[in-house]
């Protein structure tokens, strides 16, 4: 697990410092298609002293006095009169369609967190099936996380559970069984690439009202649901002690684990163990971290401007493919255990 967990704050580290460096003086130059023309020429024709000075970096208490009624403040001091300027000689018509987008938007990452799956779902896979990297590449694929209520401590096994009538996998050979394994890691890694690609896209393309000089917010809004799913998987390791016939005492034969089909890992013995203050603890942590990250999530997204219905649809779209994918990706992986 602690190769695992500091591969994820590793990740988490180069994500938000890539995007945090990408924020330097990078908005206003790239639009989504359908209204990007006319905020370009709005820009470029009525707003130019105040982009011009936006492309300086510089700020000063003396440009600070000047915009401060309109609602700069130190942070946003050269963005915020660009966004206002844009605003004032944009179309009623136009802004009624952002603002119907940012209620579309706002509610993402709610739809995404119904679709996809859960904390302690996803712990299955880092616990149980001994895959955390599969496990990481599938959280990083969805990025909201089903809401867990505090203090509810449901049987870890459940889903384990045989069900009445339920479909069985077809048996496959062991070459079957691989060649599915490396569709999985394909799709799964197509899935984190949408998504780091879609949040990247949105930073850069749209601005959101109460911080305008940022263009972090959406990626990080996609890289913090790593922490949740690493609580989860944390707090089912204090849940249940794991045996298969495969090995897992050297590194090599961690690392070959990753890439072994979990039906070839037979037979498995389960063990659920007394809770643990510790187990208690981060499930807690667990709610917590996912309700803040879906009002995080809805807070970023309503308050994007200058993007249409259209535009926001194929957004979502996107994710949500992104989603899907993970979670048939998930659930095939419950059914071969």
């Amino acid at each position: 697990m602690i190769p695992t967990t500091k591969w994820i704050q590793g990740l988490f580290c180069f994500a938000l410092f890539f995007s945090l460096a990408s924020a330097a003086n990078e908005k206003f130059q790239h639009w989504y298609p359908e209204f990007g023309f006319m905020f370009d020429t709005i820009l470029r024709t009525n707003c130019t002293t105040e982009y011009a000075k936006y492309l300086t970096g510089k700020k000063s208490f003396s440009y600070l006095s000047v915009y401060r009624f309109t609602g700069a403040v130190w942070t946003n001091q050269l963005a915020e009169p660009v966004v206002n300027c844009i605003l004032i000689s944009t179309s009623e018509y136009v802004k009624a369609s952002m603002a119907s987008a940012g209620v579309l938007l706002g509610l993402t990452p709610t739809i995404l967190a119904a679709v996809g799956s859960s904390a302690d779902e996803t712990a299955m896979l880092f616990a149980v099936s001994r895959r955390p990297l599969l496990a990481i590449f599938l959280a990083g694929g969805s990025p909201a996380v089903f809401p867990m209520r505090s203090f509810e401590y449901q049987d870890p096994l459940r889903l384990l559970r045989e069900r009445r009538g339920r479909v069985y996998p077809p048996n496959l050979s062991n070459r079957g069984l691989l060649c599915i394994m490396v569709v999985e890691y394909i799709v799964a890694l197509a899935a984190v690439a949408n998504v780091v690609t879609v949040a990247y896209q949105l930073g850069l393309q749209v601005t959101c009202s109460f911080t305008p000089e940022t263009t972090y917010l959406p990626l990080l809004w996609a890289v913090l649901n790593l922490a949740i799913h690493t609580s989860g998987a944390t707090a089912l390791y204090f849940r249940v002690r794991v045996k298969c016939q495969l090995p897992c005492n050297t590194p090599f034969e961690y690392l070959r684990i990753h890439f072994t089909p979990v039906a070839m890992h037979r037979p498995y013995t389960i063990e659920l163990v007394r809770e643990t203050y510790w187990f208690i603890a981060f499930n807690w942590f667990t709610s917590i971290l996912t309700v803040c990250h879906v009002l995080y999530g809805t807070l970023a997204f309503s308050s994007m401007l200058f993007i249409s219905v259209k535009d926001s649809l194929q957004i979502i779209a996107r994710l949500m493919v992104s989603v899907i994918c993970c979670r048939i990706i998930l659930m095939y992986e419950f059914a071969t255990l």
